[in-house]
């Protein structure tokens, strides 16, 4: 008997929920802060994790730090994705990947299994090459993260051009993005496919959550790149689930990681209620 599986958007609401956390914990193991080696690599971000977690919601390992390792970096990402499941954590993999329909469907086959709960992409080749990923998530109960409106200084030479038709290029990203995940909406109201829209961009939030309803939304940015948790109300006019923040330096860095993670969960809680 084949069972269906738990929407993403079901799942991230019940962990929401459950852990009253929307912090997501970034491993970014930088060899200057992380050391250099697959063994320096383990033992820090092993330890990042367990002192963290309590306050989190999730972890998004970025895979550019990993891959970096060879075969031993794989094998790491695997071992820490599945340390955080046991320690109650979803897992995003920060990859975000992006290529025609047999290439992403490649792609999906090997990131979009295991231990990884969600995964970021890159919508930038259109429908055909965003659907492979769109029809693996939502396969097994998984969930993605289009790329939107992203946090970093560059973004809007390309990503706040006008169009022809009238908008700025990240909104009609937007609305594709809310096309693909419209079939994936679970009993929470929220979708399977959801955005990445930087903390860094406030102003863009109220429009972008129009457009996207019923897309979680994933947002880099808050803390080392300057994004504030009281500047992100918007993106919870859906609910307390409707977001989740990504912190990775100001968390990583810290003196006491576990507070960072702490003080950071409570001023959401706090700007989401």
């Amino acid at each position: 008997m084949t069972v269906n599986p738990v929407p993403f958007g079901d799942r991230l609401a019940q962990a929401v929920a459950t852990r009253s956390s929307q912090v997501v914990l970034g491993l970014d193991p930088d060899p200057r802060i992380a050391g250099e080696g697959p063994e320096a690599v383990r033992g820090f971000c092993e330890g990042l994790l367990r002192a963290a977690a309590p306050a989190c919601v999730a972890v998004k390992p970025q895979f550019a730090w990993f891959e970096r390792l060879g075969a031993p970096g794989w094998e790491l990402v695997r071992h820490l994705a599945e340390l955080a499941g046991e320690l109650g954590l979803l897992v995003i993999a920060d990859a975000k990947r992006g290529d025609i329909g047999v290439t992403a469907g490649a792609y999906a086959e090997a990131l979009l299994t295991g231990p990884f709960d969600a995964l970021t992409v890159n919508p930038m080749l259109g429908s055909d090459a965003v659907e492979p990923f769109v029809a693996a998530a939502r396969g097994t109960g998984r969930g993605l993260f289009v790329l939107v409106r992203t946090s970093n200084p560059g973004a809007a030479e390309l990503q706040d051009l006008e169009l022809a038709s009238g908008g700025p290029w990240h909104e009609a990203v937007a609305a594709k993005v809310a096309g693909w995940g419209a079939a994936g909406v679970g009993a929470a109201s929220l979708s399977d496919v959801g955005a990445v829209v930087g903390a860094t961009v406030p102003g863009h939030l109220a429009r972008l959550r129009g457009l996207m309803p019923q897309q979680p939304l994933l947002i880099p940015g808050v803390g080392a790149q300057g994004g504030r948790p009281e500047d992100l109300g918007p993106a919870f006019t859906t609910g307390r689930a409707g977001a989740v923040v990504a912190a990775s330096r100001s968390i990583m860095t810290a003196a006491d990681p576990r507070a960072a993670a702490e003080d950071l969960r409570e001023r959401l809680w706090e700007v989401s209620g």
